[in-house]
């Protein structure tokens, strides 16, 4: 995306409430792209953001710590330069309230603060962000609920045709009854139309692109089908390990963490059918379609559809890492997997009998992310004199997701010269390549929440669609009926060729 294809002013106006605003994700994620939308101009001029934390500050010391945060968002984004008017600017926007948000008593003070605020700058729309750990949800949702902020009328303003909407990170509950159970609750207070279930890799830029390679590049469609696609996969490697994530990571591990919700996502975009129109239910009426297609998990024969690893000790960049029983606050002994690959398949009439492989693993040897569609070879070769057919690779069609994102098609060709040589080439191209300045997730999703585009958004019944397939494995896991394998950290990715050569269809 090209910096001038922006649209100034395009923000809805409303008061953007952060629960959460001093953790991880708020400080390296959200401050950083609201500040950058508002150096793009897409930051209404009547928006207001407010923190809500439990830290206490002295004077001047939130406005320090939003600074961190900018200069932080600045390195990568060279267009958001800082500067003393810019900062203060934005600044300027930001108020802090420190209580416990997970008690009701604080709420009191919650809402006043808000009225005031909402008053004296005339704004009557609202936008909660839940920027907390997934066990404080139930809670906030509930006393959000409680004190009324769930409906703007608690203003003494009119306030007509305004708005509240929610925005919830992952993970979304940890299982099919707790993702039920968290909608039921989530909805007895919101209408699904206010909530937004945020998965970011649905806002990054060629995650979105599946969908225009697709419908409006006609060479793909008539070949979008079983009869030339021999199979999918969707890869999420990374090459870290858990840093300090094990009091969250030793309790989800690589299923519930990536292929649950990104995994799935992208299947679904891949596989959907053509959608009447780009409207937000249009699109996610056909992502549901392909989530409640997929074949349910056979926990009878649980090793012809998933590999499960864990990663040992290993070296990165030549210096040693540690295993992942090793790492600071893991459970002794813990079954958490940090690697897996299962085969699934989508039982429609497009892809009948077309394995789709979902891989995803940390301490991988390279860090990566992207889709390969990989298609049937043709049916005679005319060209054996020359090659074996074994020597023909298969066409490729590669969405990469990260790092250097783009689109390429392998293919055959000539070799130049007087023989007649064959050799594979690559077609594509790279976002990078051509210097087009793309959004950061996080930038586009909160610009399309609070502009009430929920078209990358999971809506309740897809959330419970991909848990109900999800399920199944995680407990055959936790049950001990699927071997977690050993990988060395860093080194070569677990075989999991007995899936693609078993014959389960």
């Amino acid at each position: 995306m090209n910096e001038n294809s922006y649209t100034p002013g395009a923000g809805a106006s409303c008061i953007i409430v952060i629960f959460g605003i001093t953790g991880d994700l708020a400080q390296k994620k959200i401050i950083p792209a609201i500040y950058n939308l508002y150096c793009l101009g897409l930051l209404n001029e009547k928006t207001h953001i407010v923190g809500v934390g439990r830290r206490q500050y002295e004077a001047g010391e939130y406005s320090e710590y939003l600074n961190a945060s900018i200069e932080a968002a600045s390195e990568k984004r060279s267009f958001c330069l800082v500067n003393e008017r810019t900062r203060s600017e934005f600044i300027s926007l930001n108020s802090y309230l420190p209580c416990d948000f997970s008690r009701l008593e604080s709420y009191s003070f919650i809402r006043e603060s808000l009225k005031k605020i909402a008053v004296d700058h005339k704004i009557c729309n609202f936008l909660y962000y839940l920027s907390t750990p997934p066990q404080n949800f139930i809670e906030i949702i509930s006393n959000i609920g409680a004190s009324g902020l769930s409906k703007p009328d608690f203003l003494d303003i009119s306030c007509a045709g305004s708005f509240v909407r929610v925005v919830i990170e992952k993970p979304y509950g940890n299982d099919y009854n707790s993702a039920r159970d968290l909608n039921e609750k989530i909805l007895s207070i919101f209408s699904e139309n206010q909530v937004y279930r945020i998965d970011h890799y649905l806002g990054k830029e060629t995650v979105q692109n599946i969908m225009v390679l697709r419908f409006l590049n006609n060479i793909f469609e008539p070949v979008w089908n079983q009869k030339y696609i021999d199979n999918v996969e969707i890869k999420v490697y990374e090459s870290g390990g858990i840093g300090k994530r094990a009091n969250y990571f030793d309790k989800t591990g690589i299923i519930r963490d990536i292929i649950q919700n990104h995994s799935l996502q992208m299947l679904s975009l891949l596989a959907m059918e053509p959608t009447i129109s780009m409207a937000p239910e249009d699109v996610r009426n056909e992502k549901l379609k392909v989530l409640s297609a997929i074949r349910p998990f056979d926990c009878q024969n649980p090793e012809s559809q998933i590999v499960a690893g864990q990663y040992g000790k290993g070296n990165a960049a030549g210096k040693p890492v540690s295993s992942y029983l090793d790492e600071p606050g893991v459970t002794p002994g813990s079954r958490t997997e940090t690697f897996a690959a299962i085969k699934l398949f989508i039982d429609n009439w497009r892809f009948s009998g077309v394995p789709f492989y979902l891989v995803a693993g940390k301490r991988m040897p390279e860090r990566v992310a992207e889709a390969v569609v990989t298609f049937k070879p043709v049916p005679h070769l005319i060209f054996r004199n020359m090659c074996c057919r074994k020597d023909i690779l298969p066409n490729k069609l590669i969405i990469r997701i990260q790092p250097d994102e783009g689109i390429s098609l392998k293919i055959f060709s000539k070799t130049p010269g007087f023989g007649m040589d064959l050799r594979p080439i690559t077609l594509g191209f790279n976002y990078a390549a051509n210097n087009e300045i793309m959004p950061e997730p996080y930038e586009r999703l909160i610009l399309d929440a609070s502009n009430g585009d929920s078209a990358l958004f999971m809506r309740s019944d897809e959330i419970e669609a991909a848990w109900k397939y999800i399920t199944p494995i995680t407990e055959c896991l936790k049950e001990g009926r699927i071997e977690l394998k050993k990988y060395k950290a860093n080194g070569e990715i677990p075989d999991f060729k007995s899936l693609v050569c078993s014959n389960n269809q």
